[in-house]
């Protein structure tokens, strides 16, 4: 397989690049309009181009990987998909529900892989955790997420509201995402607050979302505290938790808490690398020829929904920007209530 990948990222160079020679990919052509190339000597044979649009036109690549700032997924994964292309994209795949649903009926109508690498489920911890429901004759009811981390360089991207930036484009998917892995289902009702701003985008977030037989998923994230990156499961007869939940690192084997009436104990999983075993599903949906073999389609759409729900929530009913509001106290105040 050959692969054009749109936008020279840190974590294409640091985590997507070393995985590809054992998932059957021969060549890469990164177009970067930074320039930034691979730090050291790549693991496959790497060519380099400026501008993404201009090297889908010339590129023999059978998939794109996009991985820009947050503003220019839609535009180039669309562009993708009218090539004829399958198509992976960086989470956030969208900033908005109609732009993901149009996007899904291209790949669709084309037979054509589209996804998103929202990655963290592909770990086999989360499989352990099925597994270990199961074996309790249990299913899980509540989820608890927290990942939020230090403030992020005045520079980064994510403090631009025009990439695309803020920490619900940017932590939401991981906010939602565990209730479809774990509940399969889309939630009936979501209330979401800012909790905080920088000068031009929210830097915090807390969500909860309802979801039907009394289930619930409740979220904090954001760029403005200590690292904290936990996802907690519960149900009936059994808890289960996990840190370092939504980025495992690939080289270290990682632990899995389950609290049950016979008490305590903590599992712990090789190392496993979710990145690779994620582009490896995309891929191997590809060549299947069936343009959803895995659900990735559906995945992306059913995270997008929910995100839909969040934001409105968020901005008071409304989609788009998320105001700010003058405080009883006086003086800007980080969001508002809904």
């Amino acid at each position: 397989m050959k692969l054009l990948v749109c936008g020279g990222s840190d974590i294409f160079f640091r985590r997507v690049l070393p995985a590809l020679p054992g998932l059957g990919v021969a060549a890469v052509e990164v177009a970067s309009r930074s320039g930034r190339r691979a730090p050291a000597e790549a693991p496959v044979a790497l060519t380099y181009a400026e501008d993404a649009l201009a090297a889908l036109k010339t590129s023999p690549a059978d998939a794109v990987y996009v991985s820009t700032e947050n503003s220019r997924h839609a535009a180039l994964a669309l562009a993708a998909l009218e090539s004829g292309r399958h198509v992976v994209v960086d989470k956030p795949a969208f900033l908005d529900f109609p732009t993901a649903e149009r996007a899904a009926e291209l790949a669709a109508k084309k037979g054509l892989v589209l996804a998103e690498a929202t990655v963290w489920a592909d770990h086999p911890r989360v499989a352990a955790i099925r597994d270990a429901f199961a074996a309790a004759g249990s299913a899980p009811t509540r989820l608890s997420v927290v990942f939020s981390f230090p403030p992020l360089p005045a520079g980064n991207f994510r403090h631009d509201p025009s990439c695309g930036g803020g920490a619900l484009p940017d932590l939401g998917p991981y906010a939602v995402s565990p209730a479809r892995v774990f509940f399969g289902a889309a939630p009936e009702a979501a209330t979401c607050r800012i909790l905080a701003r920088g000068e031009a985008v929210e830097t915090a977030f807390c969500c909860l979302l309802a979801f039907p037989g009394g289930r619930s998923l409740a979220a904090t994230c954001g760029f403005d505290t200590g690292y904290a990156n936990r996802l907690e499961v519960l149900g009936p007869g059994l808890a289960a938790a996990m840190d370092r939940a939504f980025t495992p690192p690939p080289g270290a084997a990682l632990p899995l808490s389950l609290n049950s009436p016979a008490g305590a104990r903590t599992e712990t999983l090789p190392p496993a690398d979710a990145f690779a075993a994620f582009f490896g599903r995309a891929f191997a949906a590809m060549d299947k020829g069936k343009a959803d073999a895995d659900g990735l389609r559906e995945d992306l759409l059913a995270d997008a929904r929910a995100l839909a729900m969040v934001r409105k929530s968020a901005s008071g009913g409304q989609e788009g920007m998320i105001p700010s509001w003058t405080s009883p106290m006086g003086g800007e105040a980080p969001g508002r209530t809904i």
